[in-house]
């Protein structure tokens, strides 16, 4: 058996994913997707953080979009492809995603 959550995949309304992430304002809440951008020292370091949110998309079996642009700058941006919408898998990743970042 593979390892990830199990959870079932609920769809979840832009409220309910703001609500859901009120604690992490970072995280902007936009129709559909959610999304963070992130700034980095140079590209080596943007690179690095992009393979750790890599390790944890694998672990939960969600994966982000990941856009690396302008040297080293960084946006991760989250949807459920499967419901064409947000789904509870969405903020799992993120919640994930900010543990995997120590904060």
């Amino acid at each position: 058996m593979k390892k990830g959550i199990t959870t079932k995949r609920i769809p979840v309304s832009p409220e309910e994913a703001a609500n859901a992430l009120r604690e992490m304002p970072q995280w902007i809440v936009e129709k559909s997707r959610i999304y963070r951008d992130f700034r980095f020292e140079n590209f080596k370091k943007a690179l690095a953080f992009v393979n750790r949110v890599a390790k944890v998309a694998e672990t939960v079996r969600h994966h982000p979009n990941i856009l690396i642009h302008e040297y080293s700058f960084v946006r991760i941006e989250i949807y459920d492809h499967l419901l064409a919408g947000l789904s509870n898998y969405d903020i799992l990743l993120i919640k994930a995603i900010e543990r995997g970042l120590g904060k």
